[in-house]
Formats: structure tokens, C-alpha cells, sequence
């Protein structure tokens, strides 16, 4: 006889809990190990489905158990002398199948309430996992953006004469100049007016983001913000921020060295 789909679900559910029970409980480990548990959306679908699949566990064995308390009245009637009709017949003789049933259901649902224990504790930590990543990619982005402000304040008039004369063994163009203060203009909101305030910050925030994300994308005519980071870093890299930083590179052309009374 063809089985329904919920049927072979069903068939197929208490096969795997079979085999689990005849290998010691290895199959639970395994299954606990699959990919499914570190991954966070099969991973979840399975919690749900298992914690779905438990109430409808507990729901049959409610009804098995209301279905005997049936079965155990007429078996009172038929010993108190009353005759049973075919169907009552029937029922009666199904209390066997009925207690198999409640059985194998009670030896079941422990198992799968475990299984799902597991797998709600996999839930949250996958939860509290992306939560923090989520507040350390949000941290790292204001971070970003104040340093960025940051620095751009102290590109003064006479840090950028230095730059463009040679400093910490750096020296920029004067195209590379222009960049840096094309840059600071368009992250400058301190001029506008009251009622542009938030398009300008948008537009601050835009030009900022496009800079910490390193795009291939114009910042403006002919430069990308590509190019506006590689600046950043080698200013970075030749430590032209750090006011305390002294510079080790030394001119040997300047030196004038006596080494007549070095004895050879």
C-alpha cells in the first residue's frame, strides 16, 4: 500500500532514531557535527523544523494517549457484561498497535528534544556571533570615519608646504596636493547652510565611505578614491602625522668627515 509523504517523513524520522539507538548514540555526535551546525541558515531551518516535528510528536502521543483512555473504557463495558459493536471491536483490538506506538513515541521525543536543545543553543550562539560582527564592523566604520576627519584637520597650509619641499623622506606633487585639498573640501559641512545640513552631511558621509572602501570610483574629475587611499597610506607610511616622529634618514653629502687621525 502506497504510504503518504507525511507517512514516509515519519518512517524515515523513526528509521534514523532506530539507527541511532543501535550505534550507541554516534549518530546523534554526527549529526551534530554536520555542516548544518555551523552553518547559520541550514543550520536554523533545522532547529525550526526539529522543534516543529517535537510538537507534532507531543500532539500524537496526546492523542494515543486520549485513544486508550477510549479503548481501556469499552474493555471496562465489556467486562461488565455489555456487547460491543464491530467498530468498538475494532478499537479494542488496536490497544496493542495503540501502547507500541505510545512507546516508541515516549522513547523518541527525549532524543529529539535533546537534539533540539542542541541545536537552539547553536542558534543563539550563531546570533550572538553575528551581533558582534555586526558591532565590530560598525565600530571599525565610526572609527574610520573620525580618523579620516582627524587627520584631514591637520593637513595645514604649512604641512602641505613641507610635503610638497620633501618630508620624512616623502615629497608630493602639486597634483597630489590639489587631491588632498579637493578631499577636504568635499568632506567640509562646516559652511553650509542650515537647511542643506543634511544633504551635505549625506554627501560628507558618501565621499568618507568611498574612501575607507577604497572604491575604483571618481571622487571627482580624474581622480578615484582608489588613488586619494594610496596617498593616505603613504603619507601613513612616512609617518607624516606624528609630530613626535624623528626621521633617521641622513644626508651623507653633509657630513664632513676628518679620518686623518684614523690609524691604518
Amino acid at each position: 500500500t502506497p504510504h503518504s509523504p507525511k507517512q514516509c517523513h515519519h518512517r524515515r524520522v523513526r528509521e534514523a532514531v532506530v539507527s541511532t539507538q543501535s550505534t550507541g548514540g554516534r549518530a546523534f555526535e554526527t549529526f551534530l557535527r554536520m555542516p548544518s551546525a555551523t552553518n547559520p541558515a541550514k543550520g536554523l531551518e533545522m532547529a525550526e523544523g526539529l522543534d516543529r516535528f517535537s510538537q507534532v510528536v507531543e500532539k500524537k502521543m496526546r492523542n494515543l494517549e486520549k485513544r486508550k483512555t477510549k479503548i481501556l473504557d469499552l474493555l471496562q463495558q465489556k467486562k461488565g457484561g455489555k456487547e460491543l459493536n464491530s467498530d468498538q471491536l475494532t478499537s479494542v483490538a488496536s490497544l496493542s498497535y495503540v501502547d507500541a506506538n505510545l512507546e516508541q513515541l515516549r522513547e523518541f521525543l527525549p532524543q529529539f528534544k535533546a537534539i533540539s536543545n542542541e541545536m537552539e543553543k547553536t542558534k543563539k550562539k550563531v546570533k550572538r556571533r553575528e551581533e558582534t560582527k555586526r558591532n565590530e564592523a560598525e565600530n571599525k566604520r565610526v572609527k574610520g570615519i573620525l580618523s579620516t576627519i582627524h587627520y584631514l584637520s591637520k593637513l595645514s597650509q604649512e604641512l602641505k608646504e613641507q610635503l610638497l619641499t620633501g618630508l620624512n623622506g616623502l615629497t608630493l606633487t602639486e597634483t597630489e596636493v590639489t587631491m588632498l585639498d579637493t578631499f577636504y573640501t568635499l568632506t567640509d559641512s562646516s559652511g553650509a547652510k542650515f537647511a542643506d545640513i543634511d544633504s551635505s552631511i549625506e554627501s560628507v558621509s558618501g565621499h568618507i565611505l568611498g574612501f575607507l572602501e577604497r572604491k575604483d570610483k571618481e571622487m571627482c574629475e580624474g581622480v578615484k578614491y582608489s588613488d586619494l587611499a594610496e596617498l593616505f597610506d603613504r603619507l601613513h607610511e612616512h609617518h607624516v602625522f606624528d609630530p613626535d616622529y624623528v626621521s633617521l634618514i641622513l644626508n651623507f653629502d653633509s657630513l664632513s668627515l676628518d679620518i686623518s687621525c684614523c690609524p691604518f
